[in-house]
C-alpha cells in the first residue's frame, strides 16, 4: 500500500482554501478520512459531506402527520425503545420519506455531530450537508442490498432506504443473519446523490447566512414566491386562488432544489417554516420573521376573507410587524380576526383601517 506523508497542519489549510475558493455548478462530495475531507468522484444537489454509517445508526420511523414540524417533534417518541440511549442524549435527524412510507431517521453521538462540523468548517465545508457514507449508494431493488468496498470496510443500502457500514467479517454476520440477500456492487455513480438524510438539523444546524450564492438566490425566488402566496391568501375577495397555488407549486419546488430532501411536502405553509429556516439572515434577503409571521397571519385571516379585503401590505423590520390596509364589509369581524390571531399566537390590533400584526416567534 502506497503511504503519502503530509504535513497535519497544511493540509486542511490547503484544503479550506481550495473548498472555499472552488466555483461549482454543482455540489461537490467530499469523503471524511482521519479527520480531514477528501473529494470523490462524484456530485450532488450542494455539497455534500459523507461521514462514517458504521457511527451513525439510521432508522425507519412511521410517522403518519401532517407536517415537518410534527414529525420532528414525534421522533424520539417513535424510535425511543430502538435506541440504547435516551432520545434527549443523543442528536436526532430526519429525512426523506422511504420507500415503504416509513422516514428515515439518523441517530449520532453529539460530540461526534460536533467533531464532524468543525472539521468541516475547518476544511471550508461549512455549509455542507453532512450525511452517513452508505446513504450516498443508489437504492436497490426489492431483496436485493446495494453494496461498496472502501478498503477493509463494506458499506450497504437497503431497500427501505436505510443503511449501515461494517468490516468485513461484521458485514458477512449481518448479511447472513438477514437471509444471505443478493448483493449488486455499486459506486456513487455518475448522477447526483440524493440527499437522504442531513445530519445538519437542530443545534447542527448550518448557519443562515452560510448559504452558497447558488442557494442563497434559490432561496431569495423562493421568498418571492412565498409573499405573492401569503398576499394572495389573505385577498381571496379577488378570486385569485389558482394564482396562489402556482405561486405555492414555484415555492415547493425552489425549495427542492435549494435543500433537497429538507422538504417533500406541498402545502406552503410547511414550505414557509423550511424556506424561513434557510433564508439569509442578512444581505438583501427578506428578513427571517418576515415568512413566518406572514404565513401564521395569512392562515389565520383566510377565513375572513369574505369579511376582509386586504389592499396592502408592510413589513416594519424594526419592529417585527405587519400592517395590513383594509377594506371590511363586516365591521363585527375584527373581534373575530383578533380572537384567531390570537389562537395562531400572534398579537392583532385595528388602528383605523389597518390591522397590526405582531407576535411572529414560534
Amino acid at each position: 500500500m502506497k503511504l503519502m506523508l503530509q504535513s497535519p497542519s497544511i493540509a486542511p489549510a490547503f484544503a479550506r482554501i481550495k473548498n472555499a475558493l472552488a466555483d461549482r455548478a454543482a455540489g461537490g462530495v467530499w469523503m471524511l478520512d482521519g479527520g480531514v475531507p477528501h473529494a470523490i468522484a462524484a456530485s450532488a444537489a450542494r455539497d455534500l459531506l459523507l461521514v462514517p454509517a458504521e457511527q451513525v445508526l439510521v432508522l425507519g420511523a412511521a410517522l403518519p402527520l401532517p407536517s415537518r414540524a410534527k414529525r420532528i417533534a414525534a421522533l424520539p417518541f417513535a424510535i425511543e425503545d430502538r435506541i440504547a440511549a435516551r432520545a434527549d442524549q443523543v442528536h436526532l435527524a430526519l429525512g426523506a420519506q422511504g420507500p415503504g412510507g416509513e422516514w428515515l431517521a439518523g441517530v449520532v453521538d453529539p460530540a461526534l455531530m460536533a467533531g464532524w462540523v468543525a472539521e468541516a468548517e475547518a476544511a471550508g465545508l461549512g455549509d455542507a450537508t453532512i450525511m452517513p457514507d452508505a446513504l450516498a449508494l443508489p437504492l436497490p431493488e426489492p431483496g436485493c442490498w446495494s453494496v461498496h468496498r472502501i478498503g477493509a470496510r463494506i458499506l450497504a443500502r437497503l431497500p427501505d432506504g436505510t443503511g449501515f457500514a461494517a468490516m468485513e467479517p461484521l458485514f458477512l454476520s449481518i448479511w447472513a443473519a438477514a437471509g444471505r440477500p443478493e448483493c449488486d456492487e455499486a459506486g456513487f455513480g455518475d448522477a447526483a446523490i440524493p440527499i437522504a438524510l442531513d445530519l445538519r438539523q437542530g443545534i447542527f444546524a448550518r448557519p443562515r447566512q452560510g448559504l452558497s450564492r447558488t442557494a442563497r438566490r434559490v432561496a431569495l425566488v423562493a421568498a418571492g414566491g412565498l409573499l405573492a402566496h401569503g398576499a394572495i391568501a389573505t385577498a381571496d375577495t379577488f378570486a385569485l386562488r389558482s394564482i396562489a397555488a402556482k405561486r405555492g407549486a414555484e415555492l415547493t419546488a425552489q425549495l427542492n432544489a435549494s435543500a433537497p430532501g429538507r422538504f417533500t411536502g406541498s402545502d406552503p405553509h410547511e414550505a414557509a417554516a423550511v424556506a424561513a429556516e434557510i433564508l439569509p439572515a442578512g444581505g438583501t434577503a427578506p428578513p427571517g420573521a418576515l415568512l413566518p409571521l406572514l404565513t401564521r397571519a395569512s392562515a389565520a385571516l383566510a377565513p375572513f376573507g369574505g369579511a376582509v379585503t386586504v389592499r396592502a401590505m408592510r413589513f416594519d423590520e424594526a419592529g417585527r410587524s405587519l400592517r395590513f390596509d383594509c377594506d371590511s364589509a363586516d365591521p363585527g369581524a375584527a373581534r373575530g380576526i383578533v380572537d384567531a390571531l390570537r389562537q395562531a399566537g400572534l398579537n392583532g390590533r385595528f388602528e383605523g383601517d389597518s390591522l397590526i400584526v405582531t407576535g411572529g416567534a414560534a
